[in-house]
């Protein structure tokens, strides 16, 4: 009962958020791309595969950190690329990106930044947010109009 609430609030969001956007005076929004719903997909097993690895310290990781942010930066160039109509998706790629945000870019700051491995309650946690994150622009994607 409680995933079906919790799905259905997501669908809620997630339509109030498109009918904010087609309301703020942008009347197309851009069609389904498989490509951002692979991209996307993909680099939220890549992330929480990641963040699992966190109780230690990052320099274990480097590269994996590394990759993973060249990965994130292409998703969000390439949804930017897409132009106006794509302004939603764009943004929520921006959030979760953000280093000072409570996402995936705030946490891979502030695991870099402290140079430890992170307590088991805060992985898990920002494991379920950053889950969730990208489960909203999975969700935006799937429900755009398919060609």
């Amino acid at each position: 009962m409680k995933k079906v609430l919790r799905n259905s609030t997501a669908r809620a969001r997630l339509w109030a958020l498109l009918f904010i956007f087609l309301e703020s005076g942008c009347a197309t929004i851009s069609p389904y791309d498989p490509t951002s719903y692979k991209t996307a997909t993909d680099i939220k097993a890549e992330a929480l595969l990641l963040i699992q690895k966190a109780a230690e310290p990052p320099a274990a990781h480097k590269v994996a950190i590394e990759g993973l942010q060249i990965k994130i930066q292409q998703a969000l160039e390439y949804e930017k690329g897409k132009g106006g109509s794509n302004s939603l998706t764009f943004r929520q790629w921006e959030k979760l990106t953000d280093p000072t945000g409570g996402l995936m870019g705030g946490f891979l700051k502030k695991w870099e930044t402290e140079n430890a491995g992170q307590s088991d309650a805060f992985i898990q946690g920002a494991s379920k947010n950053i889950s969730e994150a990208f489960d909203e622009i999975i969700r935006l994607e799937r429900h755009k109009v398919k060609k």
